[in-house]
């Protein structure tokens, strides 16, 4: 890297402080239980290690390439991802999900690696227009790049991570500068979703009828601009004729969860058992917590996934309100760095991926402190550099580097 003097070495620190927070807990998670003889946080410790290992290599390119070789080749990672999110599908089915690639003993998940390149196409694509940005024919090119990935993922299904593409498309549009009446275009669609499944459950159907309202007075007040007012009465009313058949299409395990989210009371004992127990971990870590290693919700086993999707519980039980509220001022730190950094950059191609990595790392956390505070449905979003998993580390690791890149060339067009 070019001006290294430059580069922000505090968004460095932040992550290597996180990596460490990260095997900390993981041992922690796994240290009164054992597997075939070997204790879990010596399985679990050696693999991750591992992943970091090959995620400093990620990092290291990220930083090192120029991000204009990126910008050139944004289209090429986005079919390649595009690629493996197909043979996903096309591989013998092993379960209710169909997430992962296995090469020889390692796994690799391509809907973690899509993030990547639909980051840099989405970028590539709202840069370096000309004319008016919020022309249709544009819109239209981001939602076409933007639905392939998104219902590949949601096929395998992965539900969680299909709906960060949409909240990583936003923010992007948004620093861009598309007109709000595009991001509600966007937005209304998942609003319409939540509130006919909620209709249906309360068996109250006039939250989505006050919405169904609401846009169509949008509408009218935007009706000199007939196509767009149309399009948005039309994707709302398209949507509602649709989400019954979608919600009929998932699988029982992930209607489970989406109920058990409006109402976790529902099943105390099976679907809502996790979100429960995961509360009352956090609950029960008070202000300063139970102290390292003495966590008992993860040692008696009452908490499930809890290297992977409850990490944050196992810390939150552990470290308390304090340790919870220090990695997530850290996780803070960067999302405001991305940030700081994305306003600095010269060329529009790395500020708009940096506004898309800072609301990568914002909806991770947020989704998943979400999900273990029962404020979210369980989605199996991991907490970046806590959670155990190999392609989420890289990735996390990667963009990273790319902001470390991007701070140091910033004067680059």
């Amino acid at each position: 890297m070019k001006a290294s003097h430059e580069c922000d070495w505090l968004i460095l620190f932040v992550a290597l402080v996180l990596c460490v927070i990260g095997v900390a807990t993981l041992y922690s998670a796994g240290h009164p239980v054992r597997v075939s003889g070997a204790p879990v946080e010596s399985v679990y410790l050696q693999r991750q290690l591992l992943w970091l290992a090959v995620g400093s290599v990620a990092l290291l390119l990220g930083a090192v390439v120029p991000f204009r070789v990126y910008e050139t080749l944004a289209q090429v990672m986005y079919a390649a991802c595009v690629v493996l999110l197909v043979a996903v599908l096309l591989l013998p089915n092993r379960g209710e999900t169909q997430r992962w690639i296995a090469l020889g003993p390692v796994n690799i998940q391509p809907s973690e690696l899509a993030k990547v390149g639909v980051l840099f196409v989405w970028a590539r694509a709202l840069s370096g227009h000309r004319g008016d940005p919020n022309r249709i024919r544009k819109l239209v090119h981001l939602l076409v790049l933007f639905a392939v990935p998104f219902l590949l993922v949601l096929r395998q299904p992965d539900l969680g991570t299909s709906l960060v593409f949409p909240g990583l498309l936003l923010a992007m549009m948004y620093w861009r500068g598309f007109r709000g009446i595009h991001i509600i275009f966007l937005l209304s669609p998942f609003v319409t979703s939540f509130l006919i499944v909620y209709g249906d459950m309360s068996h109250n159907p006039w939250p989505f009828g006050v919405f169904i309202v609401a846009v169509f007075a949008v509408a009218y007040v935007r009706r000199r601009r007939l196509l767009e007012s149309v399009s948005l009465i039309v994707a709302n009313l398209g949507i509602g004729l649709a989400v019954p058949v979608v919600w009929n299409d998932l699988k029982s395990y992930q209607q489970t969860r989406i109920l058990n989210f409006l109402d976790p009371n529902v099943d105390r004992l099976g679907a809502g058992w996790q979100v429960i127990q995961s509360k009352i971990a956090i609950g029960s870590g008070g202000f300063g917590g139970k102290g390292y290693l003495a966590g008992t919700q993860k040692a008696l086993e009452f908490l499930p996934a809890k290297h992977t999707d409850f990490v944050f519980s196992v810390l939150g039980e552990e470290m308390g309100f304090v340790g919870a509220l220090v990695v997530l001022s850290l996780f803070a730190i960067i999302v405001y760095r991305a940030l700081a950094v994305a306003q600095k950059c010269k060329s529009e191609f790395a500020s708009t991926v940096c506004v898309g990595i800072a609301a990568y790392f914002f909806l991770q956390v947020a989704v998943n402190v979400a999900m273990t505070t029962g404020m979210a449905p369980v989605t199996g979003i991991p907490l970046p550099f806590v959670s155990y998993g190999g392609s989420s580390l890289l990735v996390s690791s990667f963009l990273i580097g790319f902001l470390l890149n991007a701070s140091a060339r910033w004067y680059e067009y």
